[in-house]
């Protein structure tokens, strides 16, 4: 068990096509992380979507390991006719941290309805489930699952 992870999200570039970063550091309860591997199930709200064409791209160029769980979602639907989908991510070990794990996805904002206000809409991206695997060697396997709340 891990004595404690921290993760945070964070959204960047500017408009309607963004990255979202992934940064996870964890604790001192895992002592040899290049033996590991941490996949991420992160849920995208209705309010944006993922471009499976786009992951595609991406992984080919090593770019990043992710693919879409979600089938037949319509990219091009409005926030209001679209439904919640999934994407697996593999993190990558950061190099500027030794117990840290990062990955970035490509989001996109889908179109809202209109606004009689100030026109803002706020699109709320929740935790994801990591799920962490590790050949400690000698046919020892550990596995960590955290979910979301």
């Amino acid at each position: 068990t891990c004595s404690e992870i921290t993760l945070r999200q964070e959204v960047l570039k500017d408009g309607f096509h963004r990255d979202l970063l992934i940064k996870v550091k964890f604790g001192e309860g895992i002592e040899d992380l290049q033996r590991c591997r941490l996949l991420i199930k992160q849920y995208i709200p209705t309010g944006l979507f993922v471009d499976p064409y786009e992951l595609a791209s991406l992984r080919e160029r090593n770019v990043t390991e992710a693919m879409m769980v979600s089938e037949n979602f319509d990219i091009e639907a409005p926030n209001y006719l679209s439904k919640e989908s999934e994407v697996l991510v593999y993190a990558r070990q950061d190099s500027q941290c030794i117990d840290c794990f990062q990955a970035f996805l490509p989001v996109h904002y889908r179109y809202h309805r209109p606004h009689s206000k100030d026109g803002e809409t706020f699109t709320v991206v929740s935790n994801p489930d990591l799920l962490m695997y590790c050949d400690q060697g000698k046919g020892c396997k550990c596995f960590l699952r955290v979910e979301k709340e």
